[in-house]
């Protein structure tokens, strides 16, 4: 397993040789032992949210996907995708982001600044797999972006569709990891960037 070092880049922290940026505490251990496929230990207080370090904003209709494997943590603490984002890694940070907990559970948020005023709240579909006995769980996340609203699809199924009005949809893409989680994210992608 190879150990990414990170190097602060103002206030991200460059993920050397995983072409990632992080917002990460010192808490926060990033690891690659593959392409594509990052693996995220967080036993901070903190949540980290990840970007590709040579990342551009994306605007107009997109899909954000990628599957996650939560390897160990807390069943309340969420795991997911950002969309929409800027300023990333600095106290200004605005974007949306899903996430999806071992309770089977999803959630829609936005941040902007120091607030993170929900969406829509903590709601239990049976599309989510839930953790384990041994606190794993593998779920494949999908947003789908247009300039009306946003589809969040787990597992193949369509959970819910909000407004695009509601949320941040024109910026960077990424991961967002809660404190006290391990997991690994595979297959990180765009479709239709424009």
């Amino acid at each position: 397993m190879k150990i990414v070092a990170m190097a602060a880049l103002g206030a991200a922290l460059v993920l050397q040789g995983s072409g990632w940026r992080s917002s990460a505490p010192s808490s926060v251990r990033v690891t690659s032992d593959r392409p594509g496929c990052l693996t995220v230990r967080n036993v901070g207080e903190e949540g980290v949210d990840l970007w590709r370090e040579q990342a551009r904003p994306i605007r107009g209709t997109y899909t954000v996907k990628a599957t996650l494997r939560k390897l160990d943590g807390r069943l309340h603490e969420g795991y997911g995708l950002i969309f929409g984002g800027r300023y990333l890694g600095t106290d200004s940070a605005r974007y949306s982001y899903v996430m999806v907990r071992g309770d089977g559970r999803v959630l829609v948020k936005k941040r902007d600044g120091a607030a993170t005023p929900t969406v829509r709240d903590w709601t239990a579909y049976a599309a989510i797999r839930q953790d384990d006995a041994h606190s794993r769980a593998e779920n494949d996340l999908e947003v789908r972006v247009s300039p009306q609203e946003v589809v969040v699809r787990v597992n193949g199924t369509e959970l819910l569709r909000v407004p695009a009005s509601e949320l941040f949809i024109e910026g960077l893409t990424g991961v967002r990891v809660s404190h006290h989680l391990a997991i690994e994210v595979m297959g990180f992608d765009e479709v239709g960037r424009c």
